[in-house]
């Protein structure tokens, strides 16, 4: 099944969630995140990073928690990052990338401050490739979500992808930051990244408001490279918000990548979000977002 038309968004621009005259902020998110991340079939070497909370995985890992976010709380952050630049520099470079994220203050909502939680990212990568010469052209593409108890913000730089499934429909929430390479016809190379190569990488950001249970998937190309979307979707499919089942979903879609060859690294983060009450009627959105 490909993506509801009206489900996809379109990068590049930022857009706010809208708000409603006379309705209070919510008063509670409960979030359900799940995390996986294997080397695959055929690397040597993991050298992607995933970002949980204060959580950064290390290698082949799980990790899983149940969270609860209040009004005016600080947003919950979670992100993959996709490293490259040869063995060493790509795991460098995409554990940079988390760590520097999962370390900063967000101020949730603004999209000029996620810009300026990237651009912290990319400075430190940068810095570590103007002073080891055998480090020099790392970086790392990243994935990410901020979630507050009345939004979440996505964003992204390079080719990793974030999707929302809800009421049977995949969305796509990201761009490829990739085009045609002129030298190889057929391949394709990304246009930026976080690394001394794109200095002023411009973020895909963009703010959703929560209006009902919905379930995100954060990703590296090594899953949706060898999985269809018709097969990420059948292997998001669960009941939102139900103990062990974004757990379920994040080992199941490993596990399918590695059924299929695993050519790359795979890593993903599964988030469920669940509202407090009902939103739905308080806020007039697309009933898709």
């Amino acid at each position: 099944m490909t993506p509801d038309a009206s489900d996809q968004t379109t990068p590049g621009s930022v857009k706010r969630p809208p708000r409603a005259e006379g309705v209070a902020d919510p008063v509670i998110t409960v979030l359900h995140v799940a995390a996986v991340t294997h080397t695959g079939c055929l690397r040597d070497e993991n050298q992607d990073c995933v970002l949980v909370g204060r959580w950064i995985s290390t290698f082949d890992t799980t990790f899983a928690e149940r969270r609860h976010l209040s009004a005016g709380e600080s947003p919950y952050v979670a992100a993959v990052c996709d490293g490259m630049g040869g063995h060493a520099g790509g795991a460098i470079a995409s554990r940079l990338a988390a760590a520097t994220l999962g370390s900063r203050p967000w101020a949730g909502g603004d999209p000029t401050d996620t810009v300026a939680q990237i651009m912290a990212a990319t400075s430190n990568i940068q810095l570590v490739s103007d002073r080891v010469q055998e480090l020099r052209g790392l970086g790392t593409t990243v994935v990410g979500v901020a979630v507050q108890a009345d939004s979440y913000t996505v964003f992204s730089v390079g080719d990793s992808t974030a999707f929302r499934s809800a009421d049977g429909y995949l969305g796509v929430l990201t761009e490829p930051d990739r085009r045609e390479d002129p030298h190889r016809p057929g391949s394709t190379v990304l246009t930026q990244t976080l690394s001394a190569y794109t200095p002023t990488p411009q973020p895909h950001i963009e703010v959703f408001p929560i209006v009902r249970p919905i379930r995100l998937l954060l990703c590296s190309d090594g899953l949706t490279d060898p999985l269809d979307l018709d097969r990420i979707r059948a292997e998001l499919e669960g009941t939102i918000g139900e103990s062990g089942s974004a757990e379920y979903a994040a080992a199941q879609l490993v596990r399918a990548a590695i059924d299929a060859g695993g050519p790359d690294n795979i890593s993903v983060v599964v988030v469920d979000i669940v509202p407090s009450g009902d939103r739905t009627p308080s806020l007039a959105v697309d009933a898709n977002k």
